[in-house]
């Protein structure tokens, strides 16, 4: 006896609004149609179906995909970085008890070795009479970024795939599938060293376009490119007798604006865009003229400052993609041009550091070098030149000379706290090579940098006006 079964899957969407509609019908009627050729579906999604840049993510903390994915009528999920960077850690353990489609996760928990908030390391699901499939989910842990922003605990994927499969098996699953959220390079390795634990991995997190899947040490590996431009397909022909999979095919469906949009996922963005109107309509000041870039980017640097009461504060212009126009400022404005999603830091630089990025500011190799990932929104932006705060000099490039902090003349020597972004950490994501030696000091919880610009703001306006 054999039976087929197809996973229709998904991964790295990034609230690309537009598209989701129309994977959502084409979901739902390619489901209907396997149905009716004996088919078991699944439906699953890898994860970064969230994004913070995204107004309508961001005014409903999220909750629009949760609905999103309950109305196109998904089996699981993995949990990629932009369920869990981009939020407090507060919001991801309430989305994911509130989240009617199950989160997958099992390399990383709470501080006490239990699990976030709602998630679950693994879930079985009946597909026929004989099949019990066993999913589960991880995530690229990225160090120990989740540890020191949220306070979560890392455990080692290898060993814990190893133990939850067989916890899996004991309870009658016999296929594995992996939703993993690690990546096309880190699918290929596990797949290698897991190949008697795995039978199937559904990728995400490189946005990498698979037109058909790959078999590598026979786990089958498929991953269905991002932004909501594919739906992939798998299907597989188990034979029942010896519960290994004979035969699998697999392909990968475009998505395009002309398609046919599911009526119930315009709802719920109808009722999501409704409430992010309502947030974004809020004014954050009043402009008499025009704030160019450069100006708006200085000005981002002192609100770090502030934020921090640090010495310094340093910004730079990739973290914005434009300036504001004068008159009314609102919430939407900013966002508009902020989309970019970085956590405010202090870090520790030197003197002689300081000078180097002032003189590095002025080469145009460093500031024109394109950013992709690192929460950069849009991809490829140029990192741009950097904005100071509590710094002054004369002269330009190699002539920089006459350094002063808050007016005290530079000592190239001594370490100096900066306010800054998380891109300035790191050489390999800012291209400033004077970062190199960094230290971080202290990371900022449950806020972005668009959030800590847009307080100045509004603290400036409440100030002008009570002066009036």
């Amino acid at each position: 006896m054999k039976e087929k079964l197809t996973f229709l899957h998904t991964n790295d969407l990034h609230g690309q609004y537009d598209l989701a509609s129309r994977q959502s019908a084409f979901i739902k009627k390619r489901k209907q149609e396997l149905m009716k050729e004996n088919h078991n579906v699944i439906v699953v999604d890898g994860g970064d179906h969230m994004d913070m840049s995204m107004n309508e993510c961001l005014a409903t903390n999220g909750y629009i995909h949760l609905d999103m994915m309950s109305a196109t009528g998904y089996d699981a999920m993995s949990v990629g970085n932009n369920e869990l960077l981009r939020l407090p850690k507060e919001k991801i353990r309430q989305l994911s008890i509130d989240s009617k489609v199950p989160w997958l996760l099992l390399n990383l928990t709470e501080a006490d070795g239990s699990q976030i908030g709602g998630t679950k390391k693994s879930l079985i699901l009946q597909a026929g009479e004989y099949l019990k499939i066993g999913l589960f989910g991880a995530t690229d842990l990225f160090e120990d970024l989740y540890e020191r922003k949220h306070g979560f605990k890392n455990l080692d994927t290898v060993s814990e795939i190893k133990k939850e499969v067989s916890s899996l098996k004991s309870e009658g699953a016999n296929l594995i599938v992996f939703l993993s959220h690690l990546g096309l390079e880190a699918d290929r390795k596990l797949a290698k060293e897991l190949s008697s634990f795995i039978d199937i991995i559904i990728g995400a997190h490189t946005h990498n376009v698979l037109p058909k899947p790959e078999n590598v040490s026979n786990v089958i590996i498929v991953q269905a490119g991002s932004y909501g431009q594919y739906v992939g397909e798998l299907t597989v022909t188990v034979d029942l007798t010896t519960i290994n999979v004979i035969d699998y095919t697999g392909r990968l469906t475009e998505m395009t604006l002309a398609d046919e949009q599911d009526p119930d996922l315009e709802e719920v963005l109808m009722n999501g865009r409704l409430q992010a109107e309502q947030y974004l309509s809020e004014v954050l000041t009043e402009s008499p003229e025009d704030i160019s870039h450069e100006q708006l980017v200085k000005l981002t640097a002192d609100s770090l400052k502030e934020y921090w009461h640090t010495e310094i504060g340093i910004m730079y212009g990739g973290g914005l993609t434009e300036g504001l126009k004068s008159g009314t400022i609102t919430k939407r404005n900013m966002l508009d041009i902020c989309k970019s999603m970085h956590t405010p830091i202090v870090m520790e630089l030197t003197g002689k550091q300081i000078a180097g990025l002032i003189k590095e500011t002025y080469l145009e190799d460093v500031t024109n070098k394109p950013i992709y990932g690192g929460g950069f929104r849009p991809h490829g932006i140029p990192i741009g030149k950097l904005q100071f705060s509590g710094i002054s000099w004369t002269g330009e490039r190699e002539e920089v000379s006459d350094i002063r902090v808050n007016g005290e003349e530079i000592n190239f020597s001594i370490t100096y706290q900066v306010a800054t972004g998380t891109p300035l950490l790191y050489e390999e994501v800012c291209g400033y090579p004077s970062v190199v030696g960094s230290k971080l000091i202290q990371l900022g919880e449950n806020i972005m940098i668009k959030d800590v610009v847009m307080d100045f703001l509004k603290k400036q306006y409440a100030k002008r006006k009570t002066t009036v």
